[in-house]
């Protein structure tokens, strides 16, 4: 028996079920855009998710997946935009690692990102010039140089989260609770499989 979701279709390996009204309105609360989903788009994501179920194939489940998250990557930049110092993906990459490691030198960076030293480098100077970042003189190499986040450093991502937290909550708001739970413990799932 082909396992069905609450709406009538499938329910695939812990995603939810595909919405069946391919044409649905996505606007928020105060928005007067009247943003609507594409139905070509909506399409795409149920047929490609319909399709890894019955093939069965890694590489159809990996597409299933990537079509369904990139509404999460709509709503993740959405955030980042509404920032009042926009960054773009590899800054913003590079002072989470810096934020997560409290201090590090420029090999570290380079190595945290998969950079070579010199494009990091150069990463830095930018965000040094935006003052998010600081560069001062190792404690025990003078040759060093150590990277930290300075108080704007600190207070951009604390905006940026507050932002994304919100953009995230308009959009669970209209989700069954249940589906909010399986969707929690998915990206958990995966979070723990790229640390291995």
């Amino acid at each position: 028996m082909q396992p069905v979701g609450r709406r009538g279709t499938l329910a695939v390996a812990g995603l939810p079920a595909a919405p069946t009204n391919h044409y649905r309105r996505t606007q928020q609360p105060g928005d007067r855009s009247g943003r609507h989903t594409s139905p070509a788009v909506s399409a795409r994501v149920e047929n490609t998710i319909q399709s890894a179920y019955w093939e069965r194939s890694p590489v159809d489940l990996s597409a299933a997946i990537e079509t369904a998250a990139e509404a999460l990557v709509v709503v993740w930049g959405r955030a980042q935009d509404s920032t009042r110092q926009p960054v773009s993906s590899s800054q913003l990459r590079a002072l989470l690692a810096v934020e997560r490691l409290g201090e590090i030198n420029l090999n570290g960076l380079a190595e945290e990102l998969g950079s070579i030293p010199s494009s990091a480098s150069r990463l830095c100077d930018r965000l040094q010039a935006a003052g998010l970042i600081s560069r001062t003189t190792g404690r025990t190499d003078r040759r060093e140089v150590v990277l930290s986040l300075t108080s704007d450093g600190h207070s951009l991502l604390g905006a940026m989260r507050s932002a994304r937290r919100a953009e995230i909550g308009r959009v669970l708001a209209a989700m069954p609770h249940e589906d909010q739970h399986a969707l929690l413990a998915a990206l958990v799932s995966f979070q723990t499989a790229t640390e291995r």
